[in-house]
């Protein structure tokens, strides 16, 4: 799919970054620097002024800080205008980028990932000896029809919204430590001061992330031709090896549910983070809290961020303003991961306790309200019930109504229509009327857009 994607235009990212190692033992937070190159191609029908970065480690939900230091655009240094509290920096073009015309872009940068984050879900730290660096580098927004994205989400849900690009990653840090990342490892060269540079490379994906720590040890399993690292900490062998597990059956089943995983590798890490878990490309983490865990709320992280994989990173949308388009369907897929992993008494029972329960319970308590609409309409509690329970609820209908046949022929031509794409609710719900030929909108009206 590479090629295909790069003739999309889609943007290249050549990163080098350096962990600085004096950080590593100290109390401030993990230091690092790097150096990014970036072919952008502008796929809008207009011409751009300015081109905006995002710098998401600056967003109080990731209460990092990553600073911009030097940008030479088309062999011409400028500077930018930061704004949405430093998590973008808008700059602006000496002469406008005609559609169909690329920018080459350099970017010097650094950052600090601190030792434990006050807001957020700690995905942007050096916590216990374990590096988690989401959206450690400066990142092209995503640009449409309303303009570039900027937007300062809350503190919960997902914050990122890029669009699909290829990547190749220079990664230098000690050699004593051991990185779990987007994409695949093609080669690491020792170096004589003590270090170790990794290079990297991924297919189409929509964002990088690297965890790495001196703890992490891996075990290693395959399905259907993907290479599955668990990547774990001391004492949590049986952990390490039962989310090797639970994700094989996962990919295994949205392989043959959905549609190919199209890359040759998929890794999972045991991080600090406070939430169950949160979805990368080619990558999940989940909280190293549950690796002591047998089932339950542990394997359901597991099946949900890898149907993420799907739901997200193949299939992507606008996580900030329409959240229950990856989230609901996401932890519907779960269920399907139940179900067909531990037979359909355990899958009724994960519909039941999941999705029906919490939203008796909100009913009940007067805390109803739509599925559809942005982050920030949505209290942290109400956020969780309504798009992780009600939400799925939607799709738990449109099965139970149509049968798995046209189910999953939904799915499997949403995914196929819009791979690598941005979608938008009014894209799923073209889809499932082709495929149905039903009207979608009883069904929406009365999971989605309720009360």
């Amino acid at each position: 799919d590479v090629d295909s994607v790069a003739n999309t235009g889609a943007s290249r990212y050549f990163i080098e970054i350096k962990i600085d190692p004096a950080s590593l033992s100290g109390s401030n937070g993990l230091r690092y620097s790097g150096v990014e190159r970036v072919l952008y191609h502008n796929k809008t029908t207009a011409p751009l002024t300015e081109i905006v970065f995002r710098l998401y480690p600056n967003l109080p939900g990731y209460d990092g800080q990553l600073q911009v230091e030097r940008i030479i655009l088309n062999d011409r240094p400028v500077s930018g205008q930061p704004e949405a509290k430093d998590s973008a920096l808008r700059v602006p073009l000496a002469e406008p980028l005609q559609p169909g015309h690329s920018a080459d872009i350099t970017v010097a940068f650094s950052g600090t990932a601190p030792t434990q984050t006050r807001q957020g879900y700690n995905i942007f730290s050096f916590t216990d000896g374990i590096a988690a660096l989401a959206g450690f580098y400066p990142a092209i927004a995503t640009v449409d029809d309303n303009g570039w994205d900027t937007a300062v989400p809350p503190n919960y849900g997902d914050a990122t919204f890029l669009e699909t690009s290829l990547y190749r990653v220079r990664l230098t840090l000690p050699a004593g430590f051991t990185v779990a990342a987007s994409g695949s490892l093609l080669s690491t060269e020792q170096n004589a001061d003590g270090t170790k540079t990794l290079l990297l490379a991924t297919g189409p994906m929509r964002d990088f992330y690297l965890a790495l720590s001196a703890d992490f040890e891996v075990v290693s399993g395959t399905v259907d031709g993907i290479t599955v690292n668990s990547y774990y900490l001391p004492g949590q062998a049986a952990g390490g090896q039962r989310a090797l597990d639970y994700a094989l059956d996962a990919l295994e089943i949205f392989d043959r549910r959905f549609g190919p995983y199209p890359y040759a590798e998929f890794d999972m890490a045991a991080t600090p983070t406070t939430a169950g878990g949160v979805e990368y490309p080619g990558i999940i983490v989940a909280s190293k809290r549950f690796y002591n865990e047998t089932g339950g709320f542990f394997q359901h992280v597991i099946g949900h961020e890898v149907a993420h994989q799907w739901w997200y990173g193949l299939v992507g949308n606008n996580q900030i303003t329409e959240p229950w388009l990856d989230e609901s369907l996401t932890n519907y897929s779960a269920a399907i991961y139940w179900e067909e992993a531990e037979g359909a008494e355990t899958g009724a029972k994960v519909v039941e306790n999941y999705f029906v329960k919490p939203y008796q319970r909100a009913l009940r308590d007067g805390d109803d309200q739509p599925v559809i609409g942005p982050v920030s309409a949505f209290s942290q509690p109400d956020y969780a019930t309504i798009v992780y329970g009600k939400g799925p609820l939607f799709f738990h209908d449109l099965r139970t109504r149509l049968g798995n046949d046209t189910y999953f022929k939904i799915m499997q031509t949403y995914l196929n229509r819009y791979k690598y794409q941005t979608t938008t609710a009014d894209d799923l719900f073209a889809v499932i009327e082709e495929v149905s030929g039903q009207s979608v909108q009883p069904a929406a009206d009365t999971w989605l857009r309720s009360p």
